[in-house]
């Protein structure tokens, strides 16, 4: 193409995908997308390890060695066995944003990582209850710093065409690892004393392993170096894994530009600080979806069941513990396969579409879980305590088609760069303290009132549901820098909303115009196309 850059469509009609770039349609016939998706998948692999612990908790609770070793612990014990593993969220989210912000997120992943190898070594060689809750605190330290930066770095990243359906996939992986999970505990079920528990808790050390040999040679942010002031790396970086290597690429030059529009916007708006989120209506809009997904994920229903669904299936007259991981192993693998299926539809179905039909979904076979669950509790049939377990799996059907795919990748792509690992922060903050309570009252809760429990969650789900009906935009087919259009109008960009996007910003018709030399836009990031 040499040295300029002189490709133009019509605004009204062109979209990203449109846009001339030196790739091949499929990212496995093509070297520089391979690359791209082997990276998003290692980042992906930062909720492998919580899904991995997350379903190992729940699975030990059915292994009797694991019982006897710990004493069989009490409600009160085992609920701070499953909430140490989040309580340092609290403070570790703000730190993981800092150091993000002044060494990268690639960095800041790969400790979080390391520090999840040592917590996985202290819980697999535990010698008490105290060894083992330590064990969990620092796996949480891990797990909990990455899920600050990993969804933000796969994000600014992955290639435009591939983006929604890798951060869609984010959380499946988490589903993914549980499978693998309960299918050791269940294969270590009848080994001779400690090592049916020790074989599933130290291979844990796998996944933070791989996710660092997986991103290893992956890319900083090309957002970061550009705000670092690394123009340079940041378009060689662009151009690099989505175009290979080709610095006059129409989408690299397009995505570059675009990068740039924002990053000026943010800092003529003053969005760098924590308190911006309470400035403007945009911002106070993007915290306001933040609090209800991060506090969601684990109050509408799910917690109760991912982490105490062998005490559920105790009320229900399930005690085998041979049938109670079967059951387990059953719905991570339903888990996996429901949360891949929505994520590889995300762009088709709209993000608007998911949300309210998962949620009125699963107010509906809550309330029938609920209904099924008293009557076993008065009348004691069999037949109706088994009949709770295929609503369970279509609760969760339900619960993959939004809350799985959408719960990370959807806060945020609805936030600018500047803001994005603070509002992780945040979610992370305060998913971490919803889950914390959560762990540790579900089972005090559950033993007191059993099935009346589920009144709660069917009241959240339903104010959930009405908050999502108003105050849930649709993002799809947009870049992660155009979906500020929708929470900022024209501050977006720095009012160059139609040079930038095209003149159908606000919905899906957006454009890259006449672009100019690469010279030509570092020079004139602001001008008009």
């Amino acid at each position: 193409m040499g040295g300029a850059v002189a490709a133009v469509v019509n605004q009204d009609e062109a979209h990203y995908s449109s846009i001339p770039n030196n790739t091949k349609s499929s990212w496995w016939r093509d070297p520089c997308l391979r690359w791209n998706m082997v990276h998003c998948l290692g980042l992906c692999g930062t909720l492998f390890f919580n899904g991995y612990d997350g379903s190992l908790m729940n699975s030990l609770q059915s292994i009797d060695a694991w019982q006897e070793y710990f004493h069989h612990p009490s409600s009160n014990i085992l609920g701070l066995m499953n909430s140490s593993g989040f309580l340092p969220g609290l403070i570790v989210c703000w730190i993981a944003d800092i150091f993000a912000h002044y060494y990268g997120k690639r960095l800041t992943v790969w400790i979080g990582s390391a520090f999840a190898i040592v917590g996985a070594l202290i819980i697999g060689l535990a010698q008490n209850t105290g060894m083992f809750i330590g064990g969990r605190a620092v796996m949480g330290i891990g797990v909990q710093g990455t899920l600050v930066v990993a969804p933000a770095l796969l994000q600014e990243i992955a290639h435009p065409r591939y983006r929604s359906r890798l951060s869609g996939m984010y959380m499946s992986i988490y589903y993914f690892a549980a499978v693998i999970s309960s299918s050791v505990c269940r294969g270590t079920l009848h080994l001779v004393g400690d090592k049916s528990w020790r074989i599933p808790a130290l291979l844990q050390v796998v996944g933070p392993v791989v996710t660092i040999l997986m991103t290893i040679t992956a890319p900083e942010s090309p957002r970061w170096l550009e705000k670092r002031g690394k123009s340079t790396e940041a378009r060689a970086i662009l151009a690099k894994y989505h175009a290979n290597g080709d610095l006059d690429d129409p989408l690299v030059a397009f995505e570059y530009r675009q990068i740039q529009e924002a990053l000026l916007s943010e800092e003529a708006n003053a969005q760098t600080r924590y308190v911006d989120y309470l400035k403007g209506a945009g911002n106070r809009h993007r915290l306001f979806i933040i609090v209800i997904v991060s506090l969601g994920t684990n109050w509408v229903g799910n917690g109760i069941v991912s982490y105490y669904l062998s005490p559920i299936l105790d009320t229900l007259g399930i005690t085998d513990a041979n049938q109670q991981l079967d059951i387990n192993i059953g719905l991570q693998t339903w888990n996996f396969l429901c949360s891949t299926a929505a994520a590889l539809a995300i762009d088709k179905a709209g993000r608007r579409p998911l949300w309210l039909t998962s949620t009125a979904g699963m107010l509906v076979c809550f309330s029938v879980v609920m209904a099924l669950s008293a009557v076993y509790a008065q009348h004691g049939q069999q037949s109706v305590g088994t009949a709770v377990i295929p609503f369970l799996f279509l609760f969760f059907a339900f619960y993959d088609m939004a809350w799985t795919p959408l719960s990370y990748s959807y806060p945020v792509e609805i936030l600018t760069f500047s803001m994005r690992t603070k509002g992780q922060a945040i979610f992370v903050f305060l998913q971490t303290l919803g889950m914390a309570v959560n762990t540790w009252v579900n089972p005090i809760a559950f033993d007191a009132i059993t099935w009346k429990y589920y009144g709660v969650y069917l009241a959240l789900i339903s104010i959930i549901l009405v908050t999502i009906y108003f105050k849930f935009p649709e993002t799809r087919n947009l870049t992660i820098e155009e979906i500020a259009v929708i929470f900022d109008g024209d501050r977006a960009f720095g009012g160059h909303t139609s040079d930038v996007m095209g003149t159908g910003a606000g919905n899906s018709g957006h454009a890259y115009g006449d672009l100019k030399t690469a010279e030509n836009i570092e020079q004139t990031s602001t001008a008009s196309v």
